[in-house]
């Protein structure tokens, strides 16, 4: 155990709250550049935009029950959480990057629109939030005994969240 971990400090808490802050940027980059996105660079409507829209949620049905089954009771790379974290950030990463080249990923594939392009990067990015944010949040459970500390934990967490997305964005 770190030093750090023993003596349970506000800046453990924050250091905790990262991961979190950046899962619900990646969740909020995609609600804010998703749609205008497809609205005024492909000229979608509305109605192919709710498309899109839709196939988000219903990946997070399915993948958040299974991946929180998982990390559970799955332990590598030194960790239980930490696999799904890398992943799962790495793969929203590469998502966000590929929102602004939907139209370029459609052409090279040769499809003819980008609305099915645009459902699975949408996908792809919920599943990498999903894999990631309740591991994520997770970890201050993980961490800190029961009781005070561990509410003082999530109220870090959710507090360095807050004041980090309303200031940059």
């Amino acid at each position: 155990m770190l030093d750090i971990q023993k003596r349970l400090t506000n800046s453990f808490y924050i250091l905790l709250s990262l991961p979190a802050t950046a899962m619900g940027f990646a969740l909020c980059v995609q609600i804010a550049a998703l749609s205008w996105i497809l609205n005024t660079k492909f000229g979608l409507n509305l109605e192919d935009i709710g498309f899109v829209w839709l196939a988000g949620p219903l990946a997070g049905i399915l993948g958040q029950p299974i991946v929180g089954l998982i990390s559970d009771d799955v332990w590598f790379w030194r960790g239980r959480r930490r696999p799904f974290i890398l992943i799962g950030g790495v793969l929203a990463a590469l998502m966000i990057l590929a929102l602004p080249f939907i139209g370029v990923i459609s052409d090279t594939l040769g499809l003819a629109g980008v609305i099915g392009v645009a459902i699975a990067v949408a996908i792809s990015l919920d599943l990498a939030i999903n894999i990631s944010f309740n591991p994520t949040r997770s970890i201050i459970a993980d961490v800190t005994p029961e009781g005070e500390l561990r509410t003082k934990g999530y109220t870090w967490m959710q507090t360095v969240s807050g004041f980090l997305e309303c200031w940059l964005i």
